[in-house]
C-alpha cells in the first residue's frame, strides 16, 4: 500500500495529524462530493481499536496538504519559487 505524508492546514487537520499521525496510507482514489479525492487509512489503530480513514481531495483540500516526499518545496500546497 502506497504512503503518503499529510500536513494539517486548519485546526481540524492538525487535530487529525496529532490524533493519528502524519503517515497515511492510500487505500484508493475516486470521487468525494463530485471532486478527485483519495481515501486514506491512518498508520496506526485508534484508541477504540479502528483504523481512521477520511477523504482528502486531491486539489485544495481544506483541511490538509500532502506533502510529496519526493518534492520537498510543495510543503505549503503551491509550488515555492
Amino acid at each position: 500500500m502506497q504512503q503518503v505524508m499529510l500536513k494539517g492546514k486548519t485546526r481540524h487537520g492538525k487535530n487529525r495529524i496529532h490524533q493519528h499521525g502524519d503517515q497515511w496510507f492510500i487505500v484508493k482514489f475516486d470521487k468525494f462530493r463530485g471532486q478527485d479525492a483519495m481515501m486514506l487509512r491512518s498508520e496506526n489503530k485508534t484508541d477504540k481499536g479502528t483504523f481512521d480513514g477520511r477523504w482528502v481531495l486531491l486539489q485544495d483540500d481544506p483541511n490538509f496538504v500532502m506533502i510529496n516526499n519526493f518534492d520537498e518545496d510543495k510543503q505549503d500546497g503551491k509550488d515555492n519559487q
